[in-house]
């Protein structure tokens, strides 16, 4: 069942798992099969312009990965922060996305006199004030931008994304770091790389790049705050274990969690059953038991994935 967007998203904020695709599924950031061309490059454009976003939207990025006919992203929008800033700094990060190209020796001055006219404009900066901390203009600005580019590139007209984009409310600090996980793991999964520390455009290999100290705690992409312990040699421990336990799983038919015998269900198996993302299994929300029920109670709903407020 498809959801109004309204009925999805908190216009207050929170964290979410985002995904956006290419349409019918198509390898147009990569290899395509029928023609044999790469289109590799474009998977860097993907991760410039999901940076550069971060800069100017309320967001703090947690992961990301960019694959080759689709794009994941781990987010926090919080519309509170938007509210801090000053209508210039309101002004100038919407003008860094959308501003008028002016040509000629007066393009400065035209520049600044177009900034002057919207700090003019009071009802024009409470609209653009909302976009900026909405998970909808975020990925809007992620998304146009770059079909026009491909489209040129290709020399045709047409839908290059997906009309809806998917979102998944995070809503515990559990449901934060398994969806982290889930995300760096899309190269492995895919049969790309062998290891996750061998995939690229992704958020655990902008964290390598960056070459902090491995026993240091993990931060937020761009911004600061993540609100989960652990620290990036941790991480990818976890993330191998991951990987690693989903293959046995899927190759010797290993039963769920929560129909294993004896005493308590194997950890491991706790884990990728009742807390990790499944493929092709998108669901609205992902947390605990509790954080579910809550959850389910917050939006008026008797359940949400199995579990009943009663």
């Amino acid at each position: 069942m498809t959801y109004p967007r309204a009925h999805l998203i908190d216009p207050d904020g929170g964290v979410y798992h985002v995904c956006s695709r290419c349409v019918r599924r198509a390898w147009l950031c990569g290899t395509d099969k029928g023609t044999g061309l790469n289109f590799d490059h474009r998977r860097q454009w993907l991760e410039d312009r999901i940076l550069a976003l971060s800069d100017v939207f309320a967001v703090e990025l947690y992961g990301y990965a960019v694959m080759s006919n689709h794009y994941h992203v781990v987010l926090q929008i919080d519309a509170g922060v938007v509210q801090s800033w000053s209508d210039e700094v309101v002004a100038d990060k919407w003008l860094s996305l959308c501003s008028k190209q002016f040509v000629g020796d007066d393009a400065a001055a035209k520049q600044d006199f177009h900034r002057t006219l919207l700090l003019q404009d009071a009802a024009r900066l409470l609209v653009i004030r909302d976009r900026l901390a909405s998970l909808s203009w975020f990925m809007r600005m992620i998304n146009e931008p770059l079909a026009r580019t491909a489209n040129q590139e290709d020399h045709c007209k047409g839908r290059f994304w997906e009309g809806r984009f998917k979102s998944q409310r995070l809503l515990d600090e559990t449901a934060i770091l398994a969806c982290m996980v889930y995300v760096d793991l899309n190269p492995v999964r895919a049969g790309i790389v062998d290891d996750v520390e061998d995939a690229v455009h992704t958020s655990l290999a902008h964290r390598l790049k960056a070459n902090p100290t491995e026993t240091e705690l993990m931060t937020a992409i761009q911004g600061s705050v993540l609100p989960i312990d652990y620290c990036l040699r941790d991480y990818i421990a976890l993330a191998r274990s991951t990987a690693l336990s989903q293959r046995l799983t899927r190759y010797s038919g290993t039963p769920r969690a929560d129909n294993q015998p004896g005493n308590q269900p194997d950890k491991r198996l706790a884990w990728l059953d009742a807390i990790m993302p499944k493929p092709g299994r998108w669901q609205r929300a992902c947390g605990g038991a509790q954080s579910l029920r809550d959850y389910a109670r917050e939006i008026g709903q008797c359940w949400v994935k199995t579990y009943s407020t009663r």
